[in-house]
């Protein structure tokens, strides 16, 4: 983790602040944002149903996560010409904790794979000083593998389960000088959920044209669940937050 913080700070320590007139384009141009390097301490709180099987997911972030992350990435894509800014981001986490399947004595390997793709549209709707207030909407799409086994290796469940929705919200971005910018957004979907909220708020330093670096904090709560019964009953109901740290390349 800290050698993660150490390369993602390092062009602090390398490079001279960005001016102004750097920083913000003209409304007419294309701006483009990539961050390849983003790093979601995500931790979660609550359990996935698998027939009539309750499977938790409590995981902290440095005590669990950490030790049963088996992959993780994201990565994050806006292009913005004048009040339109179009976005994506893709994410992907492989868990692999060992748990008790609630209200038995029973413990389980889980390998527990979750993917998600979204693409939105944001539309600045007002203007101030320093600070534009955005709306935005788009659509989520979420697949999630569930491979539950016994320590002696047989397999008690094995699900794979995919999903829509649909997502509106805002988005305020705030210049604070000409280096540090404020951004938050929050939003609200449903579709393939019953409800999913999205709320995100992070600091942005630019320390050249090109690039910049940001931190922040990411809440995310999902509550899903399909309409089999028996054995193909599937349902997630957790909260996924922790802090955000990554790198953004601009051009």
């Amino acid at each position: 983790m800290n050698k993660i913080i150490f390369i993602l700070c390092l062009p602090l320590l390398l490079t001279t602040p960005v001016s102004a007139a750097d920083e913000f384009a003209s409304d007419d141009e294309w701006q483009f944002t990539l961050s390849p390097m983003f790093l979601w301490g995500m931790s979660m709180n609550g359990d996935s149903q698998i027939g009539a099987a309750d499977v938790p997911l409590n995981l902290e972030f440095t005590d669990d996560v950490l030790s049963n992350l088996h992959a993780v990435f994201t990565v994050h894509f806006e292009a913005k010409q004048g009040d339109w800014t179009l976005f994506s981001e893709v994410q992907y986490v492989d868990l692999e904790p060992t748990t008790k399947i609630s209200g038995t004595p029973v413990t389980v390997d889980v390998t527990f794979k979750n993917t998600m793709v979204e693409l939105g549209a944001a539309r600045r709707v007002a203007q101030f000083e320093k600070t534009d207030l955005e709306l935005l909407f788009g659509a989520r799409y979420t697949k999630q593998q569930n491979h539950t086994k016994a320590l002696n290796g047989t397999t008690l469940v094995d699900v794979k389960e995919d999903w829509w929705d649909g997502f509106v919200g805002g988005r305020v971005i705030t210049r604070i000088s000409e280096n540090w910018k404020f951004e938050g957004r929050g939003d609200i979907g449903a579709g393939g959920s019953d409800l999913v909220w999205n709320l995100a708020a992070f600091l942005d330093y630019r320390f050249k044209d090109w690039g910049s670096v940001f931190a922040g904090y990411k809440y995310m709560d999902y509550d899903y669940e399909n309409s089999d019964r028996g054995t193909s009953h599937y349902a997630y109901d957790a909260t996924q937050q922790g802090p955000l740290l990554g790198l953004n390349i601009h051009w």
